[in-house]
């Protein structure tokens, strides 16, 4: 009775840890001048565990390692990496840090926040600098947040150190690239790489 009733409490384990691999997979693919190696993951928490914020969700992260061949100069580009769903058709190239968490990003979040805090008026929700106000709320008065929005988002020098540079190079190199995506299952992403003729796809199992 007692391996039994041990197989009872592993069971249950097991399908967990199974479910949990779902939101991080790795392919790797290759073509006449580099070797790409990619990791997506697709839990915010793992977004969060590696740069301090989980982007309110918004993102997809990839580990992305670029790997030339024959000592070959080759040229990365954030913009020849496209995140497309094969189940909706959605597409997504990376956001740079700025795009993230930049001075007018961090502006777009404080009035998603105040809009939270606000609620909606009449003609929609109430944004910074649109000239309209919440109830009872002092036209004149300066929002705090505003007049500090001219400083630099912290996130944004986190990010600028770990995203995947951009340029050329003859040698190995590594970094995070983001895209502007949600709610998505692995097994519908393909990550595709360069031109039409010289081009990479990697498709993700979990």
């Amino acid at each position: 009775m007692a391996p039994r009733l041990l197989w009872l409490f592993l069971i249950p384990g097991l399908f967990l840890a199974g479910a949990a691999k779902k939101t991080v997979a790795t392919a790797k693919g290759e073509n006449e001048d580099l070797i790409l190696t990619v990791t997506l993951y697709l839990d915010p928490a793992d977004v969060k565990e590696t740069i301090g914020s989980d982007l309110d969700g918004h993102f997809i992260m990839a580990k992305v390692k670029v790997e030339p061949k024959y000592g070959k100069d080759i040229l990365i580009d954030r913009d020849d990496f496209v995140l497309r769903s094969n189940d909706n058709g959605e597409k997504a190239t990376p956001f740079a840090a700025s795009q993230i968490a930049g001075r007018g990003a961090l502006i777009i979040a404080q009035t998603e926040e105040k809009q939270k805090k606000r609620g909606w008026s009449m003609g929609g929700p109430v944004m910074i600098g649109s000239g309209g106000s919440g109830a009872g709320e002092d036209k004149d008065k300066p929002d705090p947040k505003m007049v500090n929005s001219d400083q630099e988002n912290p996130l944004k020098k986190v990010l600028d150190s770990k995203i995947l540079p951009e340029g050329k190079t003859d040698q190995e190199a590594a970094g995070l690239l983001f895209f502007p995506m949600e709610k998505q299952k692995m097994k519908n992403l393909e990550l595709r790489f360069g031109g039409q003729e010289n081009r990479i796809s990697l498709r993700f199992k979990p």
